[in-house]
């Protein structure tokens, strides 16, 4: 049985390691190139440079020397827990159990009260095996995802403050959902449904999205980066709001049924956010954008 873990997503791993180096060499990392090394080391990691990261922590341990040797370590260790996750990400989740748990309640809809998961128990469920019905109806509080079974039910859970981390998610439902300052770090998304979903200041980082649809799903001020969309449908969508930076997208469905709005925005602005996420999904002549080449990371 594959052994799913806890584990940091590459992008936050990356903000880390970029802290690490400003400290190490102030005089080449700093506050007005940050972004840029987060980058470049969240390429690193994501194997989209030509620098192994074996070749990186090395230069990392040479850099920082004795008065940063442990905390080099300390990024060792969570970047190979990161890599040995991320190998999982092919292999479905395979536990079950029909254990009962006694939960509180969200009682938001007192006709439609909602059980509360956290991540305690959550951990505790997916050592044992989920049981049925565990993750529909459910008020998700702060929860760290890191396995799911396949065909999962999402159906009109809450979620807050949430990550989804180095995890597979396939031919999951998420209809009628609503997420508020959550994470997609890392997912390996198939066939999922976000039909109608309420989706706000959610965030997908270093994602594959393949056959994914958010058909009349509202989505505001959700970030989209460094991610694969392939066939992923917006079906009288709304985004309002929404980025997308350095995506690889093609076949995206029903694109021109979706309302691209910017609220508070002024008229320019928001036919400017219109107009760079269709740049973004709907690149010209079949082309794929967003792809970044292979760099070279340094230390």
């Amino acid at each position: 049985m594959a052994d799913f873990q806890k584990v940091c997503g590459s992008h936050k791993l990356s903000v880390r390691i970029a802290d690490l180096l400003e400290d190490m060499r102030p005089q080449h990392y700093n506050g007005a190139n940050h972004d840029e090394t987060v980058r470049t080391v969240n390429d690193i990691l994501q194997g989209r440079a030509d620098r192994t990261v074996d070749a990186f922590l090395t230069g990392l341990r040479s850099t920082g020397g004795a008065d940063y040797a442990q905390r080099v370590e300390e990024v060792g260790r969570d970047i190979q827990a990161f890599l040995a996750q991320k190998s999982l990400l092919s292999q479905p989740y395979a536990k079950s159990s029909d254990e009962q748990y006694k939960y509180r309640t969200f009682g938001l809809d007192p006709e439609r009260p909602l059980k509360i998961v956290n991540q305690r128990l959550y951990d505790q469920a997916a050592k044992a095996g989920f049981p049925p019905d565990f993750f529909r109806e459910t008020y998700f509080d702060r929860v760290t995802f890191y396995c799911v079974p396949d065909h999962t039910d999402f159906n009109f859970s809450r979620f807050l403050g949430c990550i989804f981390a180095v995890c597979r998610i396939r031919e999951a439902t998420f209809d009628g959902a609503s997420f508020y300052i959550s994470e997609f770090q890392n997912c390996a998304m198939q066939y999922a449904t976000f039909f109608k979903a309420s989706i706000a200041h959610t965030h997908f980082h270093d994602c594959t999205l393949q056959n994914v649809s958010f058909q009349e799903a509202c989505l505001r001020s959700c970030n989209t980066l460094d991610c694969g969309l392939d066939g992923v449908g917006f079906l009288n969508a709304t985004l309002d709001g929404c980025f997308f930076g350095r995506v690889s997208a093609r076949g995206i469905r029903n694109l021109h049924t979706a309302a691209i709005t910017q609220g508070g925005a002024t008229g320019e602005e928001a036919k400017r956010n219109r107009e760079a996420v269709l740049a973004a999904l709907r690149p010209p002549n079949g082309e794929q954008r967003g792809t970044p080449p292979k760099k070279r990371g340094r230390t």
